[in-house]
């Protein structure tokens, strides 16, 4: 089975070259650990040699670039309500919790797709984040800009009554179109999204077949686009960070031996 949006990172691979790199550990790990390192442009796996690894220790590996299959692990990493996982104040659910937009334009890059939710080039996917803030930046402006005035209850004859100044008939429609706009822009980016990420893992549709992306997205979008975070991310070894393009570190530096 093919798939169009890559690989989980511990798919079977072909070697194509065999030259030593140095890599810098991530974090303390045990022996026959598996972590993903990037050199010239392609990812690789490294596994911890038998006397395990320190954080910053540095390792020859061979460079072996990963040539992806489509097999995926079948199930999810944890479940929908797992937000709490890695801890209430982990980068990815306070960005979830504060602005679940822009996680989702980082898993989308993880996901080399593009801000539109479909599969993407280098060259477009490395900016699919970027765009995904222009999206959140325009919709808060705009809003400002086209906002209507809150309700302002005063009791009146013994009935509360809305005193507040009138808007005109048009800036109520823009501001209803905005809202809109938005919701749906999110709701069908974050339903492809999980069907991506579902198809690359292999993972079946458990409820609501052939609608259980957008049921997720729809009800519970916050606790969605965090369990796809974690479901395309090893936070145990890559550190979360809330403002870079894939929502974590930099993969290990690596130099040539």
């Amino acid at each position: 089975m093919s798939s169009k949006y890559g690989a989980v990172p511990s798919a079977s691979a072909v070697v194509t070259g065999d030259i030593m790199v140095e890599v810098e550990a991530p974090a303390t790990l045990s022996a026959g650990y598996k972590f993903d390192a990037m050199y010239d442009g392609q990812t690789f796996s490294v596994t911890v040699p038998p006397a395990g690894v320190t954080k910053g220790q540095r390792i020859a590996v061979p460079f072996r670039p990963l040539m992806p299959t489509a097999e995926g692990t079948g199930e999810w990493k944890d479940g929908l309500c797992g937000c709490c996982k890695f801890g209430c104040c982990h980068a990815h659910l306070c960005c979830a919790w504060c602005c679940p937009v822009a996680l989702m334009g980082q898993v989308l890059t993880r996901m080399k797709m593009s801000w539109l939710g479909n599969a993407a080039v280098e060259t477009e996917y490395r900016s699919t984040f970027r765009k995904t803030l222009y999206v959140i930046i325009v919709y808060f402006v705009l809003g400002l800009i086209f906002a209507t005035p809150s309700p302002e209850l005063t009791k009146i004859n013994g009935a509360y009554v809305d005193v507040s100044p009138t808007a005109p008939t048009w800036k109520i429609i823009v501001n209803n179109v905005l809202n809109l706009s938005f919701g749906l822009y999110t709701l069908i980016v974050l339903t492809k999204l999980r069907a991506a990420v579902r198809e690359r893992y292999s993972i079946q549709e458990e409820h609501c077949a052939g609608c259980e992306d957008c049921c997720c997205a729809f009800w519970c979008g916050c606790c969605t686009v965090a369990q796809l975070a974690r479901q395309t991310a090893d936070y145990d070894v890559q550190r979360a960070k809330c403002c870079t393009d894939t929502g974590l570190e930099p993969l290990p530096p690596v130099l040539t031996v």
